[in-house]
């Protein structure tokens, strides 16, 4: 059984779930009124939607400090009315880890279903989507 959480985490734990509200309506407003190149300008996301290189495969292993805002944020996009996407999700945990240079990469694949298509992010040429190399990346050749 786990320790009770202490008042300074939970005052942490609401503080960082409000940053991330406050955000994701940014997010979505700016989504609905802008392309995706000034959405992610606008947030300090680098996007990568020209390059044809592969997706990266190795695994991006974030620093301990980034863990509250990246659960808060995991979890405030699986609520989000207007759906748990991977790009709402790339683009606020993009946000909150704009200080380690993250790159967002879109990319598709063909299943049964037709084609799918993806988001995630990478930082220092690592992913933090394993599921990114099932997908193709979008960009010129």
């Amino acid at each position: 059984m786990s320790a009770p959480m202490s008042l300074r985490r939970r005052i942490r734990v609401v503080l960082e779930v409000g940053y991330a509200l406050w955000w994701m309506v940014r997010i979505e407003v700016s989504l609905r009124r802008r392309d995706l190149a000034t959405t992610c300008r606008r947030l300090g996301i680098a996007h990568d939607l020209d390059s044809a290189a592969p997706p990266a495969t190795e695994q991006a292993v974030l620093p301990r400090r980034t863990k509250p805002a990246v659960s808060a944020s995991r979890f405030m996009v699986a609520s989000w009315p207007a759906g748990n996407t991977c790009l709402r999700r790339c683009l606020l945990i993009g946000h909150r880890l704009r200080d380690l240079s993250p790159v967002l990469r879109i990319g598709v694949r063909r299943d049964d279903a037709g084609f799918l298509a993806h988001s995630w992010l990478e930082i220092d040429g690592r992913t933090l989507d394993p599921s990114a190399a099932d997908f193709a990346t979008l960009g010129r050749s």
